[in-house]
């Protein structure tokens, strides 16, 4: 059965057009996602050159090939810039791909004005379309983060296809025994449109699922993070407590909680402003990450109140880290026109014991640590031990000062 050309001209304009809506709406939604934009742009602009290869007769054929062609090659380098965008890489990498992809688009028009030849265009085109088609392969599988690996991986495979048969078709332009000069073959036309047709259906698909994921994954990390200081908020620490607690009780493990309270923060605000005191927050957190080990939970779990969860950690080695804490905290520092905005912090810790028993007992001890060593002075760190099987000095406290 014969496949009529301009039928399949028109399938292909259609998909080109309504991908490159769903995009748009896409990127109007989501204004803060690189790369949508040009994929929108992209699938209209194929559309448009699809259109006017569907209508050339009111165009003499140098001008339709011309224009039909220049939207399309248009419309898949900006494909390409929506990959690398979306993808969070610099403008520049897509320089080398497009410069090679310009110099093709020029060959094209000397095929098509200087010495015409429809085997010329063949090749260039198809070598055109392998060329930025692998550029985008390779981004997606080097550059694709984890959450985005799957949808990644699948779009990358369908521009790698695209680009052999791409391969394909420019040697078939070499080697096949036709007069130059001639049309492409009814057949290998109604082969290429099909082939387009199944490449612009999936890799729109592809888009719309890598775009789900990342969103999914944004939607994950605002549920688990806090959106200020980028550090776990208290559901996660609250999960992974109650998890470590069952765990260390299990095992005859150690386990210690650090309840951190940065000291008079009310009056940063108040004097320095609420600008001031967030970059604050952010500092103290970034200080905490750095002084506890990767195995560590930290947690925002109030206004400029911290948590941290540390497994495998007896009294001993808890209020060693507390104390490295602490004094690695007050020498932070945020330069301000009216001067340096310095802060200290107070630390309750608690230790679960053999005869603890659950999250919430070990969280309580940590508070009332926290409150002593507020009432006791700040700039100061104080412990207790849940379920100890032994009194700690000072009937189950311990205390440190600055």
């Amino acid at each position: 059965m014969d496949l009529d050309i301009p039928s399949l001209l028109v399938v292909n304009t259609l998909l080109q057009a309504v991908g490159g809506l769903c995009l748009l709406l896409a990127a109007l939604s989501l204004p803060r996602q690189a790369g949508l934009a040009y994929w929108a742009a992209s699938g209209f602009s194929q559309a448009a050159g699809l259109v006017v290869t569907n209508q050339s007769g009111w165009l003499p054929e140098w001008l339709a090939l011309l224009s039909s062609h220049a939207l399309i090659f248009a419309g898949y380098g900006l494909a390409y810039v929506g990959v690398v965008r979306f993808l969070g890489r610099p403008v520049h990498e897509t320089w080398a791909a497009l410069a090679v992809g310009a110099l093709l688009a020029a060959l094209f028009l000397w095929f098509t004005v200087g010495a015409p030849e429809s085997r010329g265009r063949i090749l260039v085109s198809s070598l055109f379309f392998a060329v930025l088609s692998l550029a985008m392969a390779w981004h997606l599988l080097r550059h694709a983060e984890r959450d985005l690996c799957p949808a990644a991986t699948v779009t990358a495979g369908i521009y790698m296809a695209w680009a052999i048969l791409a391969l394909v078709r420019a040697g078939w332009a070499l080697v096949i025994d036709w007069e130059g000069t001639a049309t492409e073959p009814q057949a290998m036309q109604a082969l290429t449109r099909l082939v387009v047709i199944c490449v612009t259906t999936t890799v729109t698909n592809g888009y719309l699922w890598m775009i789900s994921r990342r969103l999914d994954s944004e939607l994950m990390q605002q549920a688990r993070e806090d959106p200020l200081t980028g550090v776990s908020n208290r559901r996660v620490i609250w999960a992974a407590g109650e998890m470590e607690v069952a765990r260390a009780l299990r095992h005859h493990r150690s386990l210690s909680l650090l309840m951190i309270d940065i000291d008079n923060f009310k009056a940063v605000n108040d004097r320095w402003g609420h600008g001031t005191g967030d970059a604050l927050l952010v500092a103290v957190a970034e200080t905490l990450t750095g002084e506890l080990r990767r195995s560590d939970i930290l947690a925002r779990v109030g206004g400029e109140e911290f948590m941290a969860l540390l497994p495998e950690t007896g009294l001993e080695a808890g209020w060693a880290v507390a104390e490295r804490v602490r004094k690695r905290v007050a020498t932070v520092s945020l330069e301000r026109p009216q001067g340096a905005v310095r802060c200290t912090v107070s630390i309750g810790i608690a230790t679960l014991g053999a005869d603890g028993h659950v999250w919430e007992d070990l969280v309580t001890a940590a508070d009332q640590a926290l409150y002593r060593a507020k009432d006791t002075g700040r700039n100061r760190t104080e412990s207790v031990s849940v379920g100890a099987s032994q009194p700690l000095a000072q009937n189950g406290w311990g205390q440190y000062g600055a």
